[in-house]
């Protein structure tokens, strides 16, 4: 009875560039020759993963997006903050029709005083 040895490939690929292949009987045996192969690499240059990922880069620009984001979201809730207490305070002060003025209370609700 005759034994066939099947050969299972394994790559290892780092932004669609393939770094390291290997074969092997089985899974396992490849892919540990093809990431000792692909260290060997790296190894032998350094600046790949520079060159090559821009990972980092991204999130970092990512985050300082979402970071403009949120504080001009706030800056936009405190001009309409402010914008709210002019209008309540113009409300608050207002004549009413027999020329008394209405002033807000400690409960916010307008009171008339006569003068």
């Amino acid at each position: 009875m005759t034994r066939t040895l099947c050969s299972v490939p394994f790559s290892v690929i780092v932004h669609e560039i393939t770094l390291a292949s290997a074969l092997g009987p089985t899974a396992a045996y490849a892919a540990k020759r093809a990431a000792v192969y692909a260290l060997d690499a790296i190894e032998g240059d350094a600046e790949f993963m520079t060159r090559t990922c821009d990972c980092r880069a991204r999130t970092q620009a990512k985050k300082a997006h979402k970071k403009a984001l949120k504080q001009m979201l706030a800056s936009l809730q405190e001009q309409s903050d402010d914008q709210e207490a002019v209008e309540r305070a113009l409300t608050l002060v207002d004549r009413d029709e027999d020329g008394a003025v209405a002033e807000a209370g400690d409960s916010g609700d307008p009171q008339v005083l006569n003068t």
